[in-house]
């Protein structure tokens, strides 16, 4: 009797990420690079709204065309698994990420944390103006005035529409008074650190 035994090779799990130097603006060059090789690689991307005239950043949404450009320009990253010396040598490669002597990586659990990062940033903005879908303890992004682009925590609300919010990104927090109509409701920002926060400002290091 014969047997015919089947085994599937089993794709080894990452353990860290190393960053790869690239010149700023090429990263889609590099990646398909790394795909005519069968290797793989990933950059984070943020939607933007450009002119489209001029190509700089429209003041309001509306006013340009959505784009997606690095989330952190001039970086590719690369699982340890998939890192291969050929990719060092592809066109407009810089070479692996270095602190001083010594090689920077990041952790499986810094790179969930820059996923969520690029989830939140690139989720769709809902409620602009819409003063039922706002209630105490939303973020809100400011979209007019000295503040406009600052994420925020709506702290209060009145029955003519008006609105402050507090803004945790300047020293220690400011609250602004707005109108209803000049800010949208934007995702609950990911519930864990940040991966450039305070609190993990640090990218890991092997020698």
């Amino acid at each position: 009797m014969n047997m015919h035994v089947q085994i599937e090779a089993v794709t080894p799990a990452p353990s860290c990420w190393y960053l790869l130097d690239v010149y700023p603006g090429r990263e889609r060059d590099v990646l398909r690079w790394f795909g005519y090789y069968g290797l793989s690689g990933w950059f984070p991307l943020e939607a933007k709204h450009v002119k489209r005239s001029t190509g700089l950043l429209a003041r309001k949404p509306h006013l340009g065309r959505r784009t997606f450009v690095p989330l952190i320009p001039g970086l590719v990253f690369v699982a340890d698994v998939d890192a291969d010396p050929r990719m060092l040598t592809f066109p407009h490669v810089d070479g692996i990420h270095r602190i001083g002597d010594c090689t920077a990586r990041l952790s499986l659990d810094d790179m969930a944390k820059l996923r969520d990062i690029e989830a939140y940033l690139n989720a769709p903005r809902v409620g602009r103006g819409k003063r039922a879908q706002l209630k105490v303890g939303d973020a809100v992004r400011i979209m007019e005035g000295p503040f406009a682009d600052f994420v925020g925590q709506v702290e209060r609300l009145d029955s003519r529409g008006r609105l402050k919010v507090f803004i945790d990104a300047i020293t220690r927090g400011v609250s602004v008074t707005t109108n209803e109509t000049q800010v949208e409701q934007v995702p609950t920002p990911p519930s864990r650190p940040g991966l450039f926060d305070s609190r993990s400002r640090h990218l890991r290091r092997s020698t």
